[in-house]
C-alpha cells in the first residue's frame, strides 16, 4: 500500500492534542493508529457502539479500562456492554476465586462509569439496541458484529476489544472496510442443494451450516442461496455466531432473506462471485461431526444461550423441559440478558423453568467464566459457539444437538437423538435461484501458500502537535509496524509487573511456529502459559512464547486482542506475529501492548515472504516490521 494521509477534522485534532481530556486523547491516539492499519484516509461519525472489552481476561484489561476512567473517559454515543465475567444479579453462581470475582466486577463497573449501558449481553440487537439499515456503528463481539451487518444491515467492521471503547469515546471510526457500500458485496457463493425440506426449517441446521461456512470462507463475505424465505431471526443469529467462531466472518448475505440480498445479483452488487460451491447434506454432516468432541453417551451439563437466549427460544424450551425435566445430576443452564429475565418473570415463566430444574443466568455465559459445577465430563448444547469454545475455555468435552435433543438427553442423562433430523429424506428444499453461476466456473481458495496477495498495511507514529488540521502523514514502508503505532504514556498502577520487551524477545533471532490454519486467540491460547488450547487446531499443545507465530490470519472472537495484551503483560506472548492477510484485531492487541506497557510485539503482513517461512526456521522480525529469514 502506498503512503497515504489520514485526514482529521478540527475536532479530531483537538482530541488527539488532549484538549478534551487524557482518556479522549488516548482513545484518539489508538483510533488514529488503527486507522493507519486499516488503510483508512479519514474517520466517520458513528451512531452507537457495543463493547466487548468488559469481559475479564486478566489484569491488563482492567488496567486499560481504569486508565480511561481516571482520565475522565465518557462515551459520546449510545453504548451497550457485552457479557462480563459475573452475573451481577446472581453473583452467588460464580465459582471462581473471590479475587478474580472482584477484579471482574471492577471491570464491568469501570465501563459503566464511562456511561455505557449495563446491558451485559452478546445479543444487544435483541435487547432494545437495533441500529437501522445503513447505520454507521462500531460494534465488537463476533456474533454481534455479524448480526448487525447481515441481519440488520447496519455497518461495522470486525472490531476487537479496546478499539470499541475508543470509538465510543470519540464518536468516530475508520471510514474503511464494511463501512463502505462497495466493500459489502458478496465474494463467494454457497448454493444449498438437495437439503431436506424439514431440515431447512429446523433450528439445528443453522449452527452447523454456519460452522461449515466460516471454516471455508475465512474473512470473505459469503452469499447463501437456498434458505427458506421464512428463516427466523434466531436461526440467522445462530448461523452468524457459528460462522464467526470457525472463521472470521463479519457479514454474510442470504438471498431473499437478509436486507442487502433481495436477489442474487444484489448480493454481489452486479459482479460475478469469486467462487461457487454447492453445499450438500454430506457437507453439513461433516461439520456436524466436527462440532462434537465426544461420542454420544452420558452427559453432565446442558448449556443453552450463546448468543443469549431470546424470548422466542424460551417459548420453545418451556413446554419441552416441563415434559422432560432434567435429571438432578445433570446441570441445565440457560444464558440470557436482563430484559429477557424481566419478561420471564412477568409472564410467570421463570418460576416454571426453575421448578423444572433450569438455572437461568444473566450478564455472562458458561464459556467465559466459571459457572458450571462440573469440572470435567461432557456438556451438550444446541449452540455452535458453545460447542466451539467450551473445550478450550472450560475443559469440558461437547456434544452438539437440537434443542429437543438437549432437553431429552438431560432428562435421561445420556444423549438422545432424533434420527430423522439428518436422515436425508428429500422434500425439494435447498434449491436457490436458477443457475446464474455454475459450480466450477470460479475457483474457491483455501488457506494455502500463494493464495494471498502481497499485503502492505503501513502505519506511522503519532504524537501531539506534529500534525495540522486535516491530515496526518504516515511515513511507512514495506510492512506493518503495528506495535510501534502508539506513543506510550505512563501506565496505570499495575497489580503485577508487566513483561518488558526484553522478556518477550531475548534473542534477535526467534524460531518460527508455523500454524497450519488460523487460530482464535480467545479460546485458542492460554495467556498464562502461551499454550495453544484449541483441541480442534492441528497445533494444539504447541507453545507460542518467544516464537515468531506464523499463520494465515486470525479468526473468531473479538477478544483476541485482550488475550494478546494479557500474554504481553505476562511475558508469554509471541516475539512477533507474521500473517498472510492483515488482521486488525491482532494488530490492535499489539498496539495496546505498546500503549500500556511499552512492549514491542510486531504484527506483520509478510506478503511474498510468507510462503518462505518454515516451521522451526530462524526469523528476525524487527520492531519496524522488517522480516529477515536465516536459511
Amino acid at each position: 500500500m502506498a503512503n497515504h494521509q489520514l485526514h482529521l477534522t478540527e475536532r479530531d485534532v483537538a482530541m488527539l492534542a488532549g484538549e478534551m481530556g487524557a482518556a479522549t486523547q488516548m482513545a484518539m491516539r489508538i483510533l488514529a493508529a488503527m486507522a493507519g492499519v486499516y488503510g483508512a484516509e479519514s474517520l466517520l461519525d458513528i451512531e452507537s457502539a457495543h463493547i466487548d472489552g468488559c469481559l475479564y481476561h486478566g489484569l491488563s484489561g482492567l488496567e486499560f479500562a481504569e486508565r480511561l476512567v481516571s482520565g475522565g473517559g465518557r462515551v459520546a454515543v449510545p453504548t451497550t456492554l457485552n457479557v462480563g465475567a459475573m452475573d451481577l444479579i446472581h453473583p452467588e453462581v460464580f465459582r471462581g476465586t473471590t479475587q478474580v470475582g472482584q477484579w471482574a466486577t471492577r471491570l464491568m463497573e469501570a465501563y459503566q462509569a464511562m456511561g455505557c449501558r449495563p446491558t451485559f449481553t452478546c445479543a444487544p440487537y435483541q435487547a432494545m439496541h437495533r441500529p437501522a439499515l445503513g447505520a454507521q456503528i462500531a460494534w465488537a463481539e463476533s456474533n454481534a458484529i455479524v448480526f448487525a451487518n447481515s441481519v440488520l444491515g447496519a455497518r461495522t467492521n470486525r472490531y476487537g476489544d479496546f478499539i470499541d471503547i475508543c470509538c465510543a469515546i470519540t464518536g468516530r471510526a475508520p471510514d474503511v472496510g464494511l463501512h463502505q457500500t462497495a466493500n459489502r458485496r458478496g465474494r463467494l457463493l454457497f448454493r444449498l442443494r438437495d437439503i431436506p425440506a424439514r431440515l431447512l426449517a429446523e433450528d439445528v441446521l443453522f449452527p452447523v451450516l454456519g460452522y461449515w461456512l466460516g471454516a471455508r470462507t475465512g474473512t470473505k463475505i459469503p452469499v447463501i442461496d437456498g434458505l427458506l424465505p421464512q428463516t427466523t431471526e434466531d436461526q440467522l443469529k445462530a448461523l452468524g455466531a457459528a460462522a464467526a467462531s470457525s472463521g472470521g466472518v463479519a457479514l454474510f448475505h442470504a438471498v431473499g432473506v437478509t436486507p442487502e440480498a433481495p436477489t442474487l445479483d444484489a448480493a454481489f452488487q452486479g459482479q460475478p462471485p469469486e467462487g461457487v460451491v454447492e453445499v450438500t447434506l454430506d457437507d453439513l454432516k461433516s461439520a456436524l461431526g466436527v462440532l462434537s468432541t465426544a461420542p454420544d453417551g452420558p452427559i453432565d451439563v446442558v448449556a443453552l444461550g450463546s448468543p443469549h437466549f431470546s424470548l422466542d427460544e424460551f417459548a420453545r424450551l418451556l413446554p419441552l423441559v416441563e415434559a422432560h425435566p432434567p435429571r438432578p445430576a445433570v446441570e441445565f443452564i440457560v444464558c440470557t440478558h436482563r430484559l429477557a429475565l424481566a419478561a420471564l418473570q412477568q409472564r410467570g415463566w421463570l418460576a416454571r423453568l426453575r421448578a423444572a430444574g433450569v438455572q437461568v443466568i444473566v450478564d455472562t455465559c458458561v464459556v467465559v467464566t466459571p459457572i458450571v459445577r462440573a469440572r470435567g465430563g461432557v456438556l451438550m448444547t444446541n449452540s455452535g459457539k458453545f460447542a466451539h469454545y467450551a473445550p478450550g475455555n472450560i475443559g469440558l468435552q461437547v456434544v452438539y444437538g437440537s434443542l429437543e435433543e438437549c432437553v431429552r438427553s438431560a432428562a435421561g442423562g445420556v444423549v438422545w437423538r432424533d434420527d430423522g433430523l439428518w436422515a436425508g429424506e428429500q422434500g425439494g428444499g435447498g434449491v436457490g435461484e436458477s443457475g446464474q453461476y455454475s459450480v466450477g466456473q470460479y475457483p474457491v481458495g483455501q488457506y494455502s501458500v500463494g493464495q494471498y496477495p502481497v499485503g502492505q498495511f503501513p502505519v506511522g507514529q503519532y504524537s501531539v502537535g506534529q500534525y495540522s488540521v486535516g491530515q496526518l502523514e504516515e511515513p511507512s514502508e514495506l510492512v506493518t509496524r503495528h506495535s510501534s503505532l502508539v506513543t506510550p504514556s505512563e501506565p496505570a498502577t499495575r497489580h503485577s509487573p508487566p513483561a518488558t520487551p526484553s522478556e518477550l524477545n531475548t534473542d534477535p533471532l526467534n524460531t518460527a511456529l508455523v500454524l497450519d490454519s488460523p487460530l482464535s486467540l480467545w479460546g485458542g491460547l492460554e495467556p498464562t502459559t502461551g499454550d495453544i488450547i484449541d483441541q480442534r487446531h492441528p497445533q494444539c499443545g504447541a507453545n507460542v512464547t518467544g516464537r515468531v507465530l506464523v499463520m494465515p490470519v486470525g479468526k473468531g472472537s473479538s477478544s483476541a486482542s485482550s488475550i494478546l495484551l494479557e500474554a504481553a503483560r505476562l511475558g508469554t506472548a509471541p516475539a512477533a506475529i507474521v500473517l498472510a492477510e492483515m488482521d486488525g484485531i491482532l494488530a490492535l492487541g499489539a498496539a495496546v501492548a505498546r500503549e500500556m506497557y511499552g512492549v514491542e510485539l510486531p504484527v506483520v503482513v509478510a506478503g511474498e515472504s510468507y510462503g518462505r517461512i518454515r516451521d522451526g526456521g530462524q526469523v528476525d522480525v524487527s520492531p519496524d516490521g522488517a522480516i529477515e529469514l536465516v536459511l
